[in-house]
């Protein structure tokens, strides 16, 4: 944002100091730096150009040039609930030539744009794919009766109204919850096919980052042999699944695990009793009818299973392995990928918008006169000095707590009190309706408070004393000017997320990298925005308080008060990340805090 400097008007001379510079003064006696304005009005316009880059090149790149048809879908299901999603639609696909299909699903907190390594790579070698919100994410239905059923009523209608699809032939793949659903999705299909209602059309499954036994409540049994193309992807070190009892838990030696040996010898040509091999692809026969077994383990995390070239590339031979190259398309090595490229510019847009926001509203303070009164008449002023041992003893402890704050509390209070003990996002109602936010803005709220209770503390018990006021903390504004600024953000956000649904309407892409990202949203959502502004707005408003009333410090650096902000609002967590990775065991399924650090 345009910095802004006020110097008294009676003291022009003042600025002659700042040399190279020119200068200007408004209608209040308000100097200001023209230079500074001018970068705004740069930066503004390198953060569109980003934008645009962004949306183009992430175009090409999920279109592979032109050759797949991107379409976004939203059905209806007989039960009444949505299903949104993204399908890709190889250009050869037709009825004369109608092609194998591939379901994808998210896992747990994400949404359908985390499977776009699958939906690109798969898509250009020829398999039509479909990727959907789940239940209680993305903008399908948050209150479905049935909250496992959205994968297959997307199968059930890809059936009924695609003529260019192989309705006999199709692929499921899931990453984590995903996974669990695709599994369930088997298990849906093959219990009808068990009724005499009809042959399965699922023909292979890759589940990535679910363990192939797992059932965790499923409505449907598992039938008694699985006669479908069936593959794992594991990562080595994944902080949630492939704990088998026989190895200790660890994850590192599912292939020397009874759960890997079972999973392959359900194959009738085998009883292996030593260790699976790593990307052996092992074919058999169960009653009759020939099927492969497969499972990849690959050095990653859980999270990385979805933004991986080598999950990417062991999707594509999976799928060709057991479904077939798609008619009309010569095979392509797996490793040979361009959804990287799209990430890469996904990232690019995120960069630019991100950009975006500051340059923004510093134009509009600086062009439109009912903004001008935000532009600060003074600096705040800062705490004082930390000049004696008791105030610096005093300013470090409390500093370091706060610190901790967040941490301490991400357990006991979003995993054990609000998610139940869940991994899945299931703490929802009709008003509070998405799960993980729940978890996230009680948790905030509550850090919140927390946080403020240190700080007043230490004010009333030394601050005081030491000379701190009130005035320095920055809460202090007119109600016009609250008005003005809420206005002012809402402004700037939304000319933001204009910029981005004119991505989403034009190029169908969005801003993101990984798991963070900017994306479109229905109205349902400004409804959940509202209901989950105060929880946010808490944590937010003390925030910005810790940082111009602790870290201001008379005398610090002003690099130094952004290093000390960032380090307060991350350390916490991540001292508890470093803990889950560590290998102290099975920290995972500790819910006691004080046993996870200990």
């Amino acid at each position: 944002m345009c910095r802004v400097w006020e110097i008294i008007a009676q003291y022009p001379a003042t600025m002659e100091f700042i040399q190279g510079t020119e200068k200007n003064i408004d209608k209040k006696g308000i100097y200001f730096e023209k230079s500074l304005v001018k970068q705004s009005k740069f930066w503004l316009i390198i953060a569109l150009v980003l934008c645009l880059i962004s949306m183009v090149g992430a175009s090409i790149a999920q279109t592979s040039g032109g050759a797949v048809r991107v379409e976004n879908i939203r059905i209806v299901t007989q039960e009444g609930a949505v299903v949104t999603g993204q399908i890709y639609i190889p250009r050869k696909a037709t009825p004369e030539n109608p092609l194998p299909l591939i379901v994808c699903q998210h896992g747990s907190f994400n949404n359908y744009q985390m499977q776009d390594l699958n939906m690109v790579e798969l898509s250009r070698r020829g398999f039509v794919v479909i990727s959907s919100d789940a239940y209680r994410h993305g903008s399908s239905s948050v209150n479905a009766r049935n909250g496992f059923g959205s994968m297959w009523a997307i199968i059930d209608y890809a059936r009924a109204s695609m003529d260019f699809i192989q309705k006999d032939n199709i692929g499921l793949t899931g990453h984590s919850m995903g996974g669990m659903f695709a599994l369930l999705t088997y298990y849906h299909y093959a219990d009808l096919e068990a009724q005499g209602m009809g042959d399965s059309p699922i023909t292979a499954i890759l589940e990535v980052g679910f363990d192939p036994t797992m059932t965790m409540g499923f409505p449907v049994e598992a039938p008694e042999k699985n006669k479908v193309n069936w593959g794992i992807i594991a990562a080595k070190y994944d902080e949630w699944f492939f704990k088998s009892p026989d190895v200790g838990g660890d994850p590192r030696r599912l292939l020397e695990s009874d759960e890997a040996r079972d999973f392959i010898n359900q194959l009738e040509e085998f009883n292996i009793t030593g260790n699976i091999e790593n990307h052996k692809v092992y074919k058999g026969t169960i009653d009759g009818e020939e099927v492969i077994r497969v499972i990849y383990q690959n050095p990653e995390i859980h999270p990385k299973n979805h933004f991986s070239m080598m999950a990417a590339a062991e999707a594509s031979s999976f799928f060709y392995e057991a479904m077939g190259v798609p008619s009309g398309y010569p095979y392509l090595d797996p490793n040979n990928q361009i959804w990287v490229w799209k990430e890469f510019f996904n990232c690019l847009g995120l960069i630019g918008i991100l950009m975006f926001l500051f340059p923004f509203a510093a134009v509009i303070m600086d062009n439109v006169p009912y903004f001008s009164d935000l532009k600060a008449s003074t600096p705040p002023p800062y705490a004082p000095a930390l000049k004696t041992a008791r105030s610096k003893v005093v300013y470090w402890i409390t500093y370091l707590v706060n610190l901790a704050i967040p941490g301490l509390l991400v357990i006991p209070v979003m995993f054990v009190w609000v998610g139940k003990k869940s991994f899945t996002p299931g703490t929802a109602n009709a008003w509070f309706g998405q799960g993980n936010t729940t978890e996230l803005g009680i948790w905030s709220s509550i850090v919140g408070v927390c946080l403020l209770a240190v700080f007043l503390l230490s004010y009333y018990l030394n601050g005081r004393k030491e000379g701190m006021n009130p005035d320095n903390w920055g809460y202090k504004i007119s109600l016009r000017n609250l008005w003005k600024s809420f206005m002012l953000a809402l402004l700037t956000v939304s000319v933001a997320y204009v910029i981005l649904y004119f991505a989403e309407l034009c190029f169908n892409t969005d801003f993101r990298v990984w798991m963070i990202a900017m994306r479109t949203f229905n109205v349902e959502k400004v409804l959940y925005a509202i209901a989950y502004f105060p929880f946010f707005v808490i944590f937010y408003l003390v925030n910005s308080m810790l940082v111009n009333g602790g870290n201001r410090i008379e005398g610090r650096a002003p690099w130094k008060v952004t290093v000390l902000s960032c380090l307060s609002n991350i350390a916490g967590i991540g001292i508890l990340i470093f803990i889950q990775y560590c290998d102290y065991g099975d920290l995972k399924y500790h819910t006691n805090i004080f046993a996870l650090i200990f």
